[in-house]
């Protein structure tokens, strides 16, 4: 850096034009500065382990969304073979809103350091914004959305060779775009969530969707109706069709309709079509990145979008302070109105307003609930209620567990008040445990009523075992989540909508946890049915239960003084900016 600081201080001086040999200067500069950074994050602690987590998690990703990605080329090679190209549309918008929810459930991509900060340097927009674009190449999402496009052209090619070229140039078209509105839609998302009511409002608006789907599922499902729907039902059904067949025309125009007819003008012999077509997608992937642009210029500048910055923005200076006003807190800060049950209240408290704030942890806790209401509104009647309801529960903590993992995160430079107010951190603990363990009980209790009205409620014995189980399940991921939240913590911006929640290894480890206790609620349910006993599973649900709470208490002792022996760690990655 100080080489290229050099050579920009001698260019600046003699007032010559900006070179491209500059601009490649910074580049190298940028990568070198991201190689260095991450060389000396593996000597730190915990660095290498994070490296572990990321290297074990990537097979898995790939596991994940090879079998979709795989069915995906598979389904558009056969709908190609057959002639139905119409079909290949709904393929399209299946990969298009795809790439949407994996970026909100995994985030974008992770850097080194935060890219924002190189505007303090002489770097052009055009170059920052190349780097932007460079950093965000990478993110689960557009990995996802690019492997099923390949895929969806490999399928087409395979099913008609003579069309391969057209097939590949659309798919790398049709995946730039899908690229440029997943970073354009998450600027423009991370731009609305800078203010606490804005964050709210979102959450709100999850919320609704979620419910107006369920709405919409519970209405309209065969399955559910006997094969039949009511004749008001029916009519609203009908209708919802016309509309959809009305607004055809315009959803042609979009990225995936647009895709869909070039495919099948490339077949039909149509190049001047094809071309038309495939610069309408260029022109829709022009567009969203000039949007892209648009905001990361006004970043570029200088903006701040800080829950702190808005605050100074919009309170008025105050000239006088009354003597009264000082006292207050002063007493407030006694050590005598400190005490155990105290503290957990307070940061309970706290820990309310956080929730209500997240967006993030909101969309992690509902997500799960609206499947398991789906699928288990589409398996009514075909699984028993015991078995769904014990499998949906497993679902919805998975949802609630991994919050245990990077329980400080969101206290960012805040964690200093912690050190040095008269608390110990094992209440601190406590009260952020019992957050995770009032979300598992909502979840739970939800999943419960949502089972109970779709068909018949579980049965007493299997709905006290599986209580019993996940009471098992949330103490073992608590104890060892607490450990992680202080050994490896991870920072988080309530006011970033896609980011993880918890580091690499983290993630890892809590899947690991759900996998092992899922298989020990699984053996013990499976033992039951063997030898038809059905009291072997709360008799086993204690027993595991009793197991797990003296793992946490045990977890909870230990707590201050691996604080303490953790405590520049904690400052270091929580309160840099």
């Amino acid at each position: 850096m100080a080489e290229v600081d050099n050579n920009i201080h001698r260019w600046v001086g003699d007032q010559k034009p900006w070179t491209q040999e500059q601009t490649r200067a910074q580049f190298r500069a940028i990568a070198n500065l991201r190689w260095y950074i991450f060389r000396n994050s593996l000597r730190r602690r915990g660095g290498m382990s994070e490296l572990i987590g990321t290297i074990l998690l990537i097979p898995l990703f790939l596991a994940i969304i090879i079998g979709p990605a795989l069915g995906v080329g598979f389904l558009a090679g056969m709908f190609v073979h057959k002639g139905n190209f119409q079909y290949n549309v709904i393929l399209l918008w299946a990969i298009f809103l795809l790439a949407q929810l994996t970026s909100i459930q995994l985030g974008q991509a992770g850097t080194t350091f935060d890219p924002t900060q190189l505007i303090r340097f002489p770097l052009n927009f055009r170059g920052y914004a190349a780097i932007r674009v460079f950093f965000g190449l990478l993110s689960p999402a557009n990995a996802v959305s690019t492997l099923m496009s390949l895929t969806m052209a490999i399928g087409i090619t395979v099913a008609e060779p003579r069309i391969w070229f057209y097939a590949f140039l659309t798919m790398g078209v049709f995946a730039v775009a899908n690229i440029f509105f997943t970073r354009m839609l998450f600027i423009w998302v991370d731009r609305w969530l800078s203010t606490r009511r804005a964050r709210e409002v979102f959450t709100a608006l999850i919320f609704t969707f979620g419910m107006a789907a369920q709405y919409l599922n519970f209405t309209f499902n065969l399955n559910r109706h006997h094969g039949h729907l009511t004749p008001a039902n029916a009519a609203r059904l009908a209708a919802a069709t016309r509309f959809y067949h009305h607004s055809e025309p315009y959803l042609a125009l979009l990225p995936p309709g647009l895709t869909s007819n070039s495919i099948l003008a490339a077949h039909s012999g149509h190049p001047a079509t094809f071309a038309g077509e495939v610069l309408g997608v260029l022109a829709f992937a022009v567009l969203f990145f000039v949007i892209f642009a648009t905001r990361l210029y006004k970043e570029f500048r200088g903006e701040n979008l800080s829950d702190v910055a808005n605050a100074v923005a919009k309170t008025p200076a105050r000239k006088h302070v009354t003597t009264a006003a000082i006292a207050a807190p002063a007493h407030a800060a006694s050590p005598l109105h400190f005490s155990a049950p105290s503290t957990v209240t307070a940061v309970l408290g706290k820990e309310f307003l956080t929730l209500r704030r997240n967006t993030g942890i909101f969309y992690a806790l509902v997500a799960p609930l609206i499947m398991v209401v789906f699928f288990a509104n589409l398996k009514a009647g075909r699984v028993g209620p015991d078995l769904l309801f014990a499998s949906a529960v497993a679902y919805t903590l998975m949802g609630v567990a991994p919050l245990c993992y990077n329980s400080l995160g969101l206290e960012a430079a805040g964690i200093q008040f912690f050190f040095l107010a008269p608390v110990r951190m094992r209440d601190v603990f406590i009260a952020k445990n019992l957050m995770n363990i009032g979300l598992a009980v909502v979840e739970i209790v939800a999943v419960f009523c949502a089972i109970t009205v779709i068909g018949r409620p579980p049965s007493a014995l299997l709905v006290v075992s599986v209580v019993l189980w996940a009471a098992f399940t949330m103490f073992v991921s608590m104890a060892v989540g607490n450990h992680r939240s202080v050994t490896s913590p991870k920072k988080v911006d309530i006011a970033k909508m896609a980011k993880n929640q918890t580091g690499q290894l983290s993630a890892f480890i809590s899947i690991g946890v759900m996998l092992v206790a899922a298989g020990a609620g699984a053996g013990i349910y499976a033992a039951a049915h063997f030898w038809d006993k059905p009291w072997i599973m709360p008799l086993a649900g204690l027993v595991l239960a009793v197991i797990g709470f003296f793992v946490y208490t045990y977890s909870l002792g230990t707590m201050d003084q691996l604080l303490a022996d953790n405590r520049d760690t904690l400052s270091e990655t929580l309160c840099k900016t």
